[in-house]
């Protein structure tokens, strides 16, 4: 077979048909060598420039059908190939519907094959069992004109005969994909490689997601399709390797230009192809040997031996990608793998800008090795070889990533950190007032820039991994923030809890009571109002209208009616978010120099001797079964902000229902309540009536 394309070759060079790319027993070679492609579905907007910046080697861009358009296309190909840029030029047939090339085009589009740097033709895009015929017709024609230029198409199709051949024998390259944002477990995404080798064989490559579903937008309200917040830049790169770990040859983000609108993600995804091209011919063309046994069950490790050298490539995959909100690091992980030397291996993980040595020892299997990383962040690739020279090349490779990555650290840095703040400063558990949740994370940012200054590019990139380190412990203490009050969360916003990014949709979490909290907060109310306060706005005396009784005051079911400052007014239903803060702003027409009230009933199994709790804003007095139990005015006492546990004092409970009425006060501007009964052992019932 070897022999048979190199003459082929041959032939067609001295036809004015040299292409860079072709397969050799399942292998991709460009120029005679291995060849692993990273690259990005690109349009107009994407410069030769845009892709090498991020550690890139190919471009994946809609193919020509124009004579004009070719010679453009042959243009930006040139441009591409001072880059070192391969190209995929992209017959677009299959997802949208439309019928396959015409003929004519796809004989025109053959005439880029005379440029150097053509890797493969990408000739079906969502593939299903009705494009097939198409399939079958583009490459006939493809064959005939470029017949060693290799074909690629995305596989969707359903298990049959007729695909299995279309993909086997049509189709030199198999893209099949699989986008698990936001919910599906890496175990899954892991065999799904698995199967899809099974049915049409190797080699594979797969696109990775970097931007945002619709649907998980519409899952966590958080914007329609595009750029958002997720997936996270760990996740992206956590994507990237487990694919490496299923023997994926070649990986392709989708789309590029999401990128530019996401610089936390474009850091990320330079870093993991500038690795990745470290170890091109071990991953594009390695024996691989997966699953090695490891000794945290968290972490994944394939092998890759090739030539005289072994790399492990390995990832800390926790089941829900989605949910990788902690610290991201696993530490003295042993993993076994074979090594045919009669010496033990050198083994150094690339940490760019360092290799950090990880210890060899033989294992109880004769054949194998056990290799100790002190520390895994995420994943890394971990070379195993008794060439010193080997690994001098390497060590000088990775020193210089991180001048590759001067122009993205810095803005990648700042973008994750202010969507991670973003979303603790909505909850309001990092304001003036608390300790300081991302106070690390924007030092780490600051430390960035500065090394930046100083032209330290080797600081500035640690910088970098400490800001999106600190970034992941953030979230993993939000998680937990929000995990341990996911039982005063109603059912119907608990699916929220999933994501930090969901959080917001969930009123009040940050200031809600923790489970086991002793103090049970009345959540349901029915309210009155707003009557006349008649304060002069300059008397610190406490106004008329906080003492005068008006109607809520004297009785009377829910039924009654009340003339109040904005006309007719009535008892109306309303609910707490789950901090238990009842805010009247929403409900009444007039707000300022005013009061409502609220009422409950408590229903105790017996009498009890009870103390309750209040927070209000401004002032409040409440009456437990007719009787006056607390008053306190802002006016007369000082102004405050609502907040729980303000104020506490004892009550009688009697057996059965108990009737609390509550009267606020407003001077201006917020106007809340929280009401809460010690009640350790969940013994009493709050209702409206």
């Amino acid at each position: 077979m070897r022999r048979f394309l190199g003459i082929l070759s041959i032939l067609v060079v001295a036809a004015g048909y040299a292409s860079a790319g072709n397969i050799d027993d399942g292998v991709l070679l460009v120029d005679g060598k291995p060849f692993f492609p990273l690259g990005s579905w690109n349009s107009s907007y994407t410069s030769p420039e845009d892709i090498a910046r991020l550690g890139m080697n190919t471009s994946f861009r809609g193919g020509p059908t124009t004579d004009e358009a070719v010679a453009a296309f042959r243009e930006f190909m040139r441009a591409c190939g001072k880059l070192g840029v391969q190209v995929v030029p992209y017959l677009s047939y299959g997802g949208a519907g439309v019928a396959p090339w015409p003929p004519e085009n796809v004989r025109r589009i053959a005439q880029l094959a005379t440029e150097p740097n053509l890797l493969t033709w990408y000739v079906g895009d969502d593939i299903v069992m009705d494009h097939l015929p198409g399939i079958r017709q583009t490459v006939n024609i493809l064959r005939e004109q470029t017949p060693t230029i290799p074909t690629v198409a995305d596989y969707i199709a359903t298990e049959t005969p007729e695909a299995k051949t279309t993909f086997t024998q049509y189709v030199d390259i198999r893209c099949q994909y699989a986008y698990p944002v936001p919910d599906e477990p890496f175990t899954d995404y892991l065999a799904f490689f698995d199967e899809q080798r099974e049915f049409v064989g190797d080699p594979l490559w797969t696109w990775l997601q970097n931007f945002m579903w619709g649907r998980t937008g519409r899952m966590f309200n958080i914007g329609a399709e595009g750029p958002g917040p997720l997936p996270e830049p760990e996740q992206v790169r956590l994507l990237a390797y487990a694919a490496l770990l299923r023997g994926v040859r070649g990986l392709l983000f989708f789309p590029h230009h999401e990128l530019h609108r996401q610089p936390e993600l474009a850091a990320s995804v330079a870093l993991t192809c500038r690795e990745i091209r470290l170890f091109e011919s071990h991953l594009a063309a390695g024996e691989m040997s997966m699953n090695l046994e490891t000794s945290n069950s968290d972490v994944h490790a394939t092998a890759f031996r090739y030539g005289g050298s072994t790399v492990i490539a390995a990832a800390l995959l926790k089941p829900f990608y989605h949910r990788y909100v902690d610290e991201g690091i696993a530490h003295d992980v042993t993993l076994t793998c074979r090594w045919e030397g009669e010496r033990l291996p050198e083994a150094m993980l690339v940490a760019a800008p360092d290799l950090v040595p990880c210890s060899v020892a033989w294992a109880q299997t004769r054949g194998m090795v056990d290799v100790t990383v002190p520390s895994l962040e995420l994943a890394g690739l971990i070379l195993l070889t008794n060439d010193r020279g080997e690994v001098r090349r390497l060590r000088k490779q990775a020193k210089a990533i991180p001048g590759q990555l001067r122009t993205l650290v810095l803005t990648g840095a700042a973008s994750q950190a202010r969507k991670v703040s973003g979303v603790v400063w909505q909850l309001g558990i990092d304001n003036l007032y608390a300790p300081p949740v991302v106070m690390e994370t924007m030092r780490a940012v600051e430390r960035c820039a500065d090394a930046l200054d100083k032209r330290d590019y080797a600081g500035a990139f640690r910088a970098w991994r400490d800001t999106l380190r600190s970034c992941r412990i953030t979230f993993e203490n939000t998680m937990a923030f929000a995990e341990a009050r996911r039982d005063v969360v109603p059912k119907n916003l608990q699916p929220f809890l999933a994501n930090p990014y969901g959080l917001h949709n969930v009123k009040g979490l940050g200031n809600a009571p923790e489970a086991g909290d002793p103090w049970q907060f009345v959540r349901s109310w029915m309210v009155a109002g707003p009557f006349p306060l008649e304060w002069d706005g300059e008397s610190t005396a406490t106004p008329p209208g906080f003492d005068r009784v008006y109607g809520p005051e004297k009785g009377g079911g829910l039924n009654q009616a009340f003339d109040t400052v904005d006309g007719r007014g009535v008892w109306r239903y309303v609910e707490t978010d789950v901090s238990a803060l009842l805010d009247f702003l929403p409900y009444f027409g007039t707000t300022e120099n005013v009061v409502c009230y609220a009422r409950c009933s408590i229903i105790a199994p017996r009498n009890v001797e009870a103390r309750v709790s209040l927070g209000s804003n401004d002032g409040a007095r409440v009456w437990v079964n007719g009787e006056d139990v607390f008053a306190w005015s802002s006016v007369a006492q000082g102004g405050r902000a609502a907040a729980p546990h303000q104020d506490e004092f004892p009550v009688q409970l009697n057996k059965g229902r108990n009737r609390v009425l509550a009267k606020v006060e407003n001077l201006g501007r917020s106007w809340q309540l929280y009401l809460s009964v010690h009640d350790p052992d969940r013994e009493l019932v709050f209702e409206v009536e």
